[in-house]
């Protein structure tokens, strides 16, 4: 499950250029049609926070995409939009799940090497312990 929506937010993250590409901003105005992204994404129904992750990320990109094209007085817009949304169409959801540290938990990543250090320091330990009562029964 987490491989799928790892896979899905970066294949995502690839098409942000050609996503911007066919949004094409030049003024204040065009910021407003941006604010029917969000149910794009949401459209078929399905809500999951690699989704929601998406578009936050979107809406930075679209931020930085601002900046450069001298827009960057419309990110508080962009951002109020994308915001507006979560809290209104996805709230219920987002509650259900935890809310921020929700988001945390599903992503977090078991760190494998702390766990295998410690696997292999008490094979060591066990195994010098074994050495040591072979050494003493001698």
């Amino acid at each position: 499950m987490f491989f799928q929506i790892f896979t899905w937010i970066f294949s995502s993250l690839l098409s942000f250029p050609g996503m911007l590409q066919r949004l094409p901003i030049q003024d204040e105005n065009d910021i407003q049609r941006l604010s029917e992204v969000p149910s794009m994404v949401f459209n078929d129904g399905i809500t999951n926070w690699g989704r929601i992750v998406t578009l936050i990320s979107f809406g930075a990109f679209v931020a930085k995409h601002l900046k450069i094209i001298k827009l960057e007085h419309c990110t508080r817009q962009l951002a109020d939009n994308f915001a507006d949304y979560l809290m209104t169409q996805k709230r219920e959801w987002i509650v259900q799940h935890n809310g921020w540290e929700g988001c945390v938990e599903f992503f977090h990543v078991e760190d494998y090497e702390s766990g295998l250090r410690t696997v292999l320091m008490a094979f060591a330990g066990v195994a010098g312990l074994g050495a040591s009562l072979a050494y003493m029964i001698r």
